[in-house]
């Protein structure tokens, strides 16, 4: 989000409540792990992906919105074939991950319960049962190479990918209210590389957020273009 109070911005203008920023500008990004901007979208709507300059082919089209954006920002990598790509549970769907399989690109990603299809796996509400074991993974794999994992940790979690598998288990570790100690718990290995790769936009937002351009001014686009400036700036700026 681009923080934006005033009210000159129209329906670009969007309001989410989770966020630190309510009121502002929706950005769809496309960022590396260690925080570079690479690609971006704004959201106008129904508009959104017509100013991206990036035409969409018929499979696209018959794509969901969050899809549709995902893809559309993997189309501009240079080498989609040798990039993975991680993203959470507002993104991932059965359909981006075979649509992005097609075009030889790697995908990673946590998925709600309700776009995951419906794999023979546990279902959350018996993984989440006191007497099934923190650590306790569930999986399997289609006939077209979507690996599906359900994983409990604090939360029970399902994830997709065309990249990683399970193997070889590794752990982490996490606190147990039990024993009040910390103690290791056992994660498939599809984990490692999500939780990763999965923080580059954090960095951006933190960075952007913390010195941030100070630029008051009644045009909407004004507060944009401070943002253009803020990320360049982040760019341009050696990582420490």
């Amino acid at each position: 989000m681009v923080a934006y109070k005033g009210k000159t911005a129209g329906n670009l203008r969007q309001y989410i409540k989770t966020k630190p920023d309510k009121w502002g500008f929706k950005l769809f990004s496309r960022a590396s792990a260690d925080g570079f901007i690479h690609d971006m979208v704004l959201y106008q709507g129904k508009t959104t992906l017509e100013g991206h300059g990036v035409p969409l082919t018929p499979e696209q089209q018959a794509m969901g919105a969050t899809s549709q954006i995902v893809s559309v920002l993997a189309s501009t990598m240079s080498s989609p074939s040798t990039t993975a790509m991680f993203a959470d549970n507002f993104f991932t769907s059965l359909e981006l991950l075979r649509y992005l399989r097609d075009q030889n690109c790697r995908y990673t990603g946590t998925s709600s319960d309700n776009r995951i299809g419906k794999p023979p796996l546990k279902s959350i509400k018996e993984m989440e049962k006191k007497a099934v074991p923190r650590g306790t993974c569930d999986y399997i794999m289609s006939d077209d190479g979507i690996l599906a994992v359900r994983w409990k940790d604090n939360i029970t979690v399902s994830l997709l990918s065309t990249d990683m598998g399970v193997e070889p288990m590794s752990s982490v570790i996490r606190y147990c209210s039990e024993t009040k100690t910390k103690e290791p718990v056992s994660c498939p290995d599809v984990t490692r590389p999500y939780n990763a790769n999965m923080g580059g936009l954090i960095r951006v937002t933190c960075w952007s957020t913390s010195y941030r351009t100070p630029m008051k001014s009644k045009r909407w686009y004004m507060r944009m273009f401070a943002y253009v400036i803020d990320v360049s700036r982040r760019t341009a700026r050696p990582l420490v």
